[in-house]
């Protein structure tokens, strides 16, 4: 079997780094001074990763949130209250959704950008790259909106679409954070010139999936593994714990990898990991390298 390892979402800053962003955010760290110490933060991230051979995303240091930047550079959509994010201590803005019309700044140059460090919205850089955006499906559950939900999910993937090219990314990691209902149905076609590893939450349903995705990577249970199997070239599974302190055993996963029905297979964590201390974040991510070797 050949194991792809996948790390996604946003990652635990340096205590260096959250210096920086707090001098940033009482005026006392031009735009500019952040963005070059977020870039060089994330060159070193991209090198440990790239060294190793597992599929990434932008560690996403100047995200406050996984919706935020979107919706900053998206028009018509606005910010809303603070919200909070499942059942963490972390809060999102809420997006407030009336259209949308298209992209109002450039994603790839910096900008500034209100309440949030500035663009560009990742940094491309290695072939294990993969860029990052929230699922629509979550994108419009976690929001409040005016449009319903399939032309709001026409029109989003209009504007993903649009931020990939602009990267010259072939490849993304779609993040759904929200469980799905037994109804819920997320189509991905307009996305299908894309390499797209879908991250999902909780239980699936036969029909949530429309057509068939690179990866679905999915919470480990027999019936999400079939589902991911049969809606995907490369199924996944999530057998590293981002909330969790404790430390998984390599050989334990190992076992587990390998006593499923695949030729190839993804494995990557449950929630981003920026819920871990640094320190945590980083031995689990070099345990993540070392599985399937």
């Amino acid at each position: 079997m050949e194991v792809e390892k996948l790390v996604y979402g946003i990652y635990p800053k340096t205590n260096e780094l959250r210096l920086h962003i707090g001098r940033w955010e009482k005026g006392r760290l031009p735009d500019a001074a952040l963005n070059s110490e977020i870039e060089s933060e994330k060159k070193l991230f991209y090198q440990m990763l790239n060294e190793n051979g597992v599929e990434y995303t932008d560690p996403l240091f100047n995200w406050y949130d996984i919706l935020r930047p979107i919706c900053l550079i998206t028009d018509g959509i606005d910010l809303g209250p603070l919200s909070r994010f499942k059942e963490t201590n972390s809060f999102y803005r809420m997006p407030l959704i009336n259209s949308i019309e298209g992209i109002t700044m450039d994603p790839v140059d910096f900008s500034p950008l209100n309440e949030n460090p500035p663009l560009p919205l990742y940094l491309h850089d290695g072939k294990y790259f993969n860029a990052f955006l929230p699922s629509p499906l979550s994108f419009y559950k976690m929001s409040k909106s005016t449009m319903n939900y399939v032309h709001f999910e026409a029109a989003i993937e209009k504007i993903y679409s649009e931020i990939l090219k602009q990267f010259g990314a072939r490849k993304a990691v779609l993040y759904d954070p929200i469980p799905y209902g037994e109804n819920d149905v997320l189509d991905l076609s307009a996305l299908s010139e894309f390499q797209i590893r879908l991250v999902t939450t909780g239980k699936l349903y036969s029909g949530n999936i429309k057509g068939k995705l690179h990866s679905i990577v999915a919470d480990y249970t027999p019936e999400n593994f079939i589902i991911s199997k049969k809606n995907s070239v490369v199924p996944g599974v999530k057998l590293i714990d981002g909330y969790s302190t404790k430390m998984e055993n390599v050989d334990a996963i190992d076992k587990s990898v390998y006593s499923l029905d695949a030729d190839k297979i993804v494995v990557s964590h449950r929630e981003y990991f920026d819920f871990l201390p640094r320190i945590i974040a980083d031995r689990k991510l070099e345990l993540i390298s070392r599985i399937g070797e």
